[in-house]
């Protein structure tokens, strides 16, 4: 896959979903205040990029790690990358061992030259991006360092069964786990509730499909009550409505 002039100021928003990440490249409009399950890394690509956190106004050319459950919100209008990251996978414990606060400004990177590399090439690839995000991983054989395989084991069931809502009591049940030790294992391995890692499979499956069916049907196979209820989530997770997103984004399939 190769797309080019992608990089230029008339530019189409890509959108690309992966098993373990997604991307997004382009300008950002009216993003609100916003926060998710995944790692984020934000990425300037021409001007300085601006993040409204809850350490402040952040200014700077400079990328931007935000680990996973912190409240952020782009308010620069530039062309920029963001990658986000599933932080129980083994890519996500590459970028959890160069990550030193909740949000930070990263210091050089390979990674990030890469990436960056790449993004303004004029002949930007898009299998070759995707390559540079998978070859930074930690080979790891565990989804979780040091952790709880019960935790592990109900993240992979979660994303298996993204159609339907999972109840506490079963979750638990599958790990053999009281409901209230596996709240507290899976809130301290992970760093969200379990409520909102559940919310976060279904919406990440979601977007996969933006392209290809109406947001009702979407809703309701990804185990939604209804459209609303699948907008207001995807707003809580990525501070746009599904339709606003689709709407200014060009989905790429891999």
């Amino acid at each position: 896959l190769r797309v080019t002039k992608l990089l230029y100021k008339d530019m189409y928003n890509h959108l690309c979903i992966d098993n373990d990440f997604g991307w997004f490249v382009g300008n950002l409009h009216n993003n609100q205040t916003h926060k998710h399950y995944a790692i984020q890394l934000c990425l300037p690509l021409h001007d300085q990029i601006v993040l409204n956190t809850n350490k402040g106004i952040i200014k700077t050319d400079r990328s931007i790690l935000i680990a996973s459950n912190i409240p952020h919100q782009i308010i620069s209008n530039t062309q920029h990358f963001v990658l986000l990251i599933n932080p129980a996978s083994t890519i996500g414990h590459f970028w959890k061992s160069i990550s030193k606060d909740s949000i930070q400004e990263l210091d050089y990177q390979p990674v990030i030259s890469e990436l960056k590399s790449n993004l303004l090439s004029p002949t930007f690839s898009i299998k070759k991006l995707n390559n540079i995000i998978k070859k930074y991983d930690c080979f790891c054989n565990s989804a979780i360092h040091a952790g709880d395989e019960r935790i592990n084991t109900s993240l992979i069931f979660l994303s298996k069964n993204y159609d339907r809502i999972v109840s506490l009591e079963e979750m638990a049940d599958y790990c053999a786990l009281s409901p209230s030790r596996f709240l507290h294992l899976f809130k301290q391995q992970t760093g969200v509730t379990f409520r909102r890692a559940q919310l976060w499979f279904k919406v990440r499956h979601a977007v996969s499909l933006f392209d290809k069916k109406s947001i009702t049907e979407i809703a309701h196979e990804v185990g939604f009550s209804d459209s609303g209820h699948l907008s207001r989530t995807f707003k809580e997770n990525f501070g746009f409505s599904p339709r606003e997103f689709i709407k200014f984004s060009q989905f790429i399939q891999v």
